[in-house]
């Protein structure tokens, strides 16, 4: 990677997808800040004014991807 990237990962830690798209960006080194939608349920709100209706949500440098394709994970950061 080759300019810095803010990555948010909005999740629920019992969601199996979650777990794997987590687990997908410590693999490649991602840095991501977490945000546990069971610890804060007010994230709910943050995930509806982004137009995403599912977990997880990644979001890149403010593009947000509603659910886990982890293709689509890799090209949007550049891996």
């Amino acid at each position: 990677m080759s300019y810095l990237q803010e990555v948010l990962l909005y999740w629920d830690p019992e969601d199996a997808n979650c777990r794997v798209a987590r687990e997908f960006l410590a693999q490649h080194g991602i840095a991501a800040i977490e945000r546990d939608v069971r610890q804060d349920p007010a994230l709910q709100t943050d995930l509806h004014d982004m137009g995403s209706h599912a977990l997880p949500t990644i979001v890149v440098n403010g593009v947000a991807l509603s659910g886990y394709d982890p293709k689509l994970l890799a090209e949007v950061l550049g891996l």
